[in-house]
């Protein structure tokens, strides 16, 4: 099984110069990333020039993209649009299809509205909105579980999606974090014909801690389990976070013996 690990902040931008994240990653042992930087906060457009910059980073590090996080909305005092949504998240579905990757990960805005109902109407518009870019591009949606908030239904409302839309558009980005808060870790099985890349780590069950997997309560041995039997062709994609002031090199070491550890 290939190994891929989630490239966020707070490292350095490539538009520094500094790929010294890459180069840790690379020699830890991945092969791949996840792409998730500018997924939440002030909307960020990626021009011709920083893909070419990101391009050129990931190759001289022997590395592939294999998914792009997508936007999920602005930081607090900037009111979420659709069409905010919508034109962050094409923008990054021409970015995955520069680099050849095929799954664009989407928070849904479970946490913007009241009801159910408007939930899923809202979830339901802006994916419809969506396809058109994604197909032209080869590119599909994988729609991650959430850790808030625990008034919706979860299981409910990723039903109603997947009878909405079928496989070849829309997929489930299994977060085993956020399914350790929400009582919802079984959806990597439930999900499982539906499973296009994961966001693995651990936590203690109330807060996103993005911790290295194992250190917490998600349970493993059914996590990976189902991975397993399901036919989930990787990468098998971790999600974690680096300790303030921990030099990169060492902890995606760590990161890498943590889930080989637990795999095998």
């Amino acid at each position: 099984m290939n190994f891929s690990i989630t490239v966020e902040p707070p490292m350095p931008a490539l538009s520094q110069g500094d790929t010294s994240c890459l180069a840790g990653v690379a020699a830890a042992g991945f092969t791949c990333v996840d792409w998730c930087w500018d997924w939440c906060g002030k909307p960020v457009f990626y021009e011709a020039e920083f893909m070419a910059l990101a391009a050129e980073a990931l190759k001289t590090h022997g590395l592939r993209l294999c998914s792009v996080h997508g936007y999920a909305g602005p930081p607090p005092g900037l009111t979420y649009t659709r069409e905010l949504f919508l034109a962050v998240n094409v923008n990054r579905i021409e970015f995955a299809a520069r680099f050849g990757a095929k799954v664009l990960v989407v928070h849904l805005p479970l946490h913007d509205f009241s009801s159910p109902d408007q939930v899923l109407a809202e979830s339901v518009d802006v994916l419809e909105r969506l396809r058109p870019a994604a197909q032209q591009a080869g590119v599909r949606v994988a729609a991650e579980n959430l850790f808030s908030p625990r008034q919706h239904d979860q299981a409910a409302f990723f039903d109603a999606l997947f009878t909405r839309f079928g496989p070849e558009y829309l997929g489930f980005c299994y977060d085993s974090g956020h399914a350790s808060m929400t009582g919802c870790q079984d959806f990597v099985a439930r999900y499982a014909s539906r499973l296009l890349c994961t966001h693995l780590h651990d936590n203690d069950g109330r807060n996103d801690q993005h911790r290295l997997p194992g250190s917490g309560v998600a349970d493993w041995k059914m996590i990976l389990g189902s991975l397993k039997q399901s036919g989930f062709a990787g990468p098998v994609n971790l999600e974690v976070r680096i300790p303030a002031n921990e030099p990169h090199g060492p902890f995606f070491a760590q990161a890498m013996a943590a889930i080989r550890e637990l795999w095998d």
